[in-house]
């Protein structure tokens, strides 16, 4: 016959005890560390969202004063009639058109085979006396 001392079986209630206690320490802990981890990382989905809205809405604000500079500008009758003798082909009653290839820019000097029929070759001479100069010398 065994006889169990009570101090024996009060020890192994105390150590079952403490590693009940440990198992809910650490199953705590994992709960608690799971829900920090989730809150963190949509924390971080959303700081990526407002990263990108941020960027669409700088990208926004400079197409919108793209806008108003062209509005500003189309507000100038000048430019309107200019742009509309460019793209609709407007023209006042009268008035003929011409049409020059090659030359992009009005700013641009004026320079070969343009020239020379406008009579901007340089010379200094008439047409009269071109044609001169071509039949007889």
């Amino acid at each position: 016959m065994s006889v169990t001392h009570p101090k024996k079986t009060y020890k192994l209630r105390q150590l079952l005890g403490l590693k009940r206690v440990l198992v809910l320490n650490i199953a705590l802990f994992v709960m608690v560390a799971w829900g920090f981890s989730g809150e963190l990382l949509r924390n971080r989905d959303m700081q990526d969202e407002v990263d990108r809205l941020q960027s669409q809405a700088d990208q926004l604000s400079a197409k919108n004063s793209e806008l108003a500079d062209f509005g500003k500008r189309m507000s100038d009758p000048q430019e309107l009639e200019r742009q509309a003798r460019l793209k609709l082909n407007l023209r006042k009653p009268g008035e003929e058109v011409v049409v020059v290839n090659g030359i992009s820019d009005s700013s641009q000097p004026v320079t070969g085979v343009v020239a020379t029929a406008l009579g901007q070759d340089g010379s200094g001479q008439s047409n009269p006396q071109k044609w001169w100069h071509y039949f007889f010398r």
